[in-house]
């Protein structure tokens, strides 16, 4: 238990930079709370207690702004940031070294029993507001984006945006969503048919053009540096030649 403790409060530092000290994080991070008291409702729960495990879980809920059914599994070194606004169904299964931000919803789809909310895999990373809903798998290490609806599996290393989300996995699509990054503004809303969508096609075409004029300043720049390197090269031949002159 302690162990799991220190593996939770140094996860905190490694991924918010806002982290101070290790009593900031004991003290005023509801992510951490939250899955301190989870733990105790989750034995609750395997230990057949569940009404006592449910008022854990509520307790927990009023407390940090994170409700975490008693039901649901969570692995080691889930770091939940900020926190308010996040729900974990009873089913839900998160691997470890996940990440999850504020406003996230591991959701059901469906009023039958059984297996119905998202299994995330191992450092996944879920961006603020996201809503997963449905028995879907979430491949390890794959991010989706804020603000996403994902009702269908995600790939191993892929990247999930947009509502419905779409699944980006083709090298074009990174570079356009990295471009757009820098620009300062989100592709999200970029549909994966950007002919069905005219102002998707417009920006798509926008980015294609700035990553087409990024690549020939590339060029040139590496031609200027290769002129640059023949120049000194030349001139440093010439004043070899000047010097053996001047000694002859």
């Amino acid at each position: 238990m302690l162990r799991q403790i220190r593996e939770d409060i140094a996860c905190v530092f490694e991924r918010d930079p806002a982290a101070r000290s290790t009593w900031e994080v004991i003290t005023c991070y509801p992510g951490f709370h939250a899955l301190l008291i989870h733990r105790l409702a989750h034995w609750l729960w395997r230990m057949k207690m569940r009404w006592l495990g449910r008022l854990v879980s509520h307790g927990s809920r009023f407390l940090t702004g994170i409700e975490i059914h008693p039901g649901a599994k969570v692995g080691r070194r889930v770091f939940i940031d900020h926190g308010m606004g996040v729900v974990i169904g009873e089913t839900a299964e998160i691997g470890d070294d996940c990440t999850l931000y504020h406003g996230v919803t591991l959701g059901g789809t469906t009023w039958n029993k059984g297996k119905r909310h998202p299994t995330l895999g191992r450092s996944v990373v879920i961006g603020a507001g996201a809503k997963l809903l449905g028995p879907i798998v979430v491949g390890d290490a794959a991010r989706v984006g804020s603000n996403a609806v994902v009702v269908k599996d995600v790939p191993p290393g892929a990247t999930a945006v947009g509502i419905p989300a779409r699944i980006i996995l083709d090298e074009q699509d990174k570079t356009r969503e990295e471009k757009a990054a820098k620009l300062g503004f989100s592709a999200y809303a970029v549909t994966v048919k950007a002919e069905d969508d005219p102002f998707a096609k417009a920006v798509q075409g926008l980015l294609d053009h700035s990553m087409d004029i990024d690549k020939r300043i590339e060029l040139i720049l590496r031609d200027i540096e290769s002129l640059k390197a023949e120049q000194e090269s030349a001139l440093s031949a010439s004043r070899w030649g000047d010097r053996k002159v001047a000694g002859k």
